[in-house]
């Protein structure tokens, strides 16, 4: 049987961050966020990517973690969570079990109907009357439903879970960059085969099959050339790349539920004189906030000097909602790089993306972005593909 002693390790620790960030002395947390569920306990159920309205919970105390989840699942969640006895699942799903098999699926709590029921029957057997519990819902409306199931003693825990996720562990942040790493692979195959005839989706083929050679899960792959590099995010099409077009690449991946992205710019034989003052703008501004981006510094002062940066240039209209964003279990997290967060300081191990997009529509799109981790005297880039407007 294949053990994921790593991410189960990762999930310990996270659980200690939560408890610490508890307003209350918490001794149970329970959350019904899939991606919450993940972060607590270590095990991401590929059900969630196949159905929106998948239902799963965990139930941690800082050193136990139960899971509720779907019987289909139950193989899978045991390569994180060996123990049988944690794992309640419901509806209906069958597995045979060979002789000598190293899984003892009779040591499962008994099968139920609903998850409604399933998480009840878990709860039941975690919660004690006198426990504390901190709740976290994806949606406000299950907050009803979970308070209801345990001791009045209960709080919101939501808030404490994303303070926690605010800054990685040194394993969170490894894990990013084995995602930024394959990423990148991906990108450099598909520049070198970027030419005039190729399309988009061969490009995307590429850069996605690689994504997977290399352990990831592809999440994103936007290639867009011509005028089609205006559209923000959009899925390659069967278009060809022509002499003078631009090429814009914004792709991301997974590693066990973390996440990359990152974005550079390229242009199909030599740039007008146009494109490449205005990609020289853009980097400008991207380079200035990887040069200012420390530990105590503001997010809103990262938008600012990227902006400022990019309208001393060749957009002197240049106007952006935010120019970055926090990244970990999810695409985007706190904190924006907007204006609106001017007083949320940077902090030491936080994993951003910066960036300086821009998009015309009639004449084409282009940006560049990067991986960084904040650090207490500087950053720390996880993303290393040349910057310059690249040539095909």
């Amino acid at each position: 049987m294949f053990v994921r002693n790593d991410l189960r390790a990762i999930a310990e620790k996270v659980r200690q961050k939560v408890f610490a960030a508890c307003e209350a002395p918490a001794d149970i947390i329970i959350t019904t966020d899939p991606t919450h569920v993940g972060y607590a306990c270590g095990y991401r159920s590929l059900l969630f990517d196949l159905m929106r309205d998948y239902r799963t919970a965990a139930i941690v105390a800082r050193n136990k973690v139960v899971l509720v989840t779907g019987a289909s699942d139950v193989a899978a969640a045991l390569e994180v969570l060996p123990d049988p006895a944690c794992i309640y699942r419901y509806g209906i799903f069958f597995f045979e079990s060979s002789e000598g098999a190293k899984l003892d699926l009779s040591a499962l709590p008994k099968l139920q109907g609903t998850f409604s029921e399933a998480l009840r029957a878990a709860v039941a057997a975690a919660v004690k009357p006198q426990d504390c519990v901190g709740l976290d819902c994806a949606h406000a409306s299950e907050l009803e439903e979970l308070k209801n199931m345990v001791s009045a003693r209960s709080f919101d825990a939501r808030p404490a879970i994303m303070q926690a996720r605010r800054t990685k562990l040194p394993e969170e942040i490894e894990k990013i960059a084995r995602a930024a790493a394959i990423t990148e692979r991906g990108l450099h195959k598909a520049f070198a085969q970027a030419r005039a005839g190729v399309t988009e989706l061969e490009l995307s083929t590429t850069i996605a099959s690689e994504m997977r050679a290399g352990g990831g899960v592809p999440r994103f792959v936007v290639v867009t050339c011509g005028e089609r590099s205006a559209l923000a995010d959009a899925y390659a099409m069967p278009a060809k790349l022509k002499s003078g077009d631009l090429v814009r690449f914004d792709i991301g991946c997974t590693v066990d539920g973390y996440w990359a992205d990152m974005a550079r710019t390229a242009v199909v034989g030599e740039a007008t004189r146009e494109q490449q003052e205005r990609y020289d703008a853009l980097l400008a501004g991207e380079e200035a906030e990887r040069a200012l981006a420390r530990a105590g510094v503001s997010a809103g002062d990262l938008f600012k000097v990227a902006v400022d940066r990019v309208r001393e240039g060749a957009l002197p209209n240049y106007k952006r909602s935010h120019c970055g964003h926090g990244i970990g279990i999810d695409v985007h997290e706190f904190p924006t790089l907007s204006a609106a967060n001017q007083g949320v300081a940077l902090e030491d191990g936080m994993v951003l993306c910066v960036e300086t997009p821009y998009y015309q529509i009639g004449w084409g799109g282009m940006m560049v972005e990067d991986m960084i981790v904040i650090r207490p005297n500087g950053n720390e880039c996880l993303t290393h593909l040349p910057r310059e407007l690249r040539r095909l």
